[in-house]
């Protein structure tokens, strides 16, 4: 229960660019690693650098279909 209260906290200081979440950078992932704050009194850190470290592709689904040897043919 604690914990959840401080991700919220850190949410509603995030969204209001307040202390420990002010600035920022281009490249997201970096600027929440290279924050100069604890993730374990701020938990938004740790959840946020999770989140931005996932890598979207299309490979798995792309495998499955290719796997089924169905194929849409191209359209004229």
């Amino acid at each position: 229960m604690i914990m959840t209260r401080k991700l919220s906290d850190d949410l509603q200081a995030y969204n209001q660019s307040l202390a420990s979440f002010a600035g920022g950078q281009v490249d997201g992932l970096s600027w929440w690693k290279n924050l100069p704050t604890n993730s374990e009194i701020h938990p938004h850190k740790a959840y946020s650098v999770t989140i931005m470290s996932i890598v979207g592709h299309a490979g798995e689904v792309e495998r499955t279909f290719s796997d089924l040897g169905k194929t849409q043919p191209t359209q004229p």
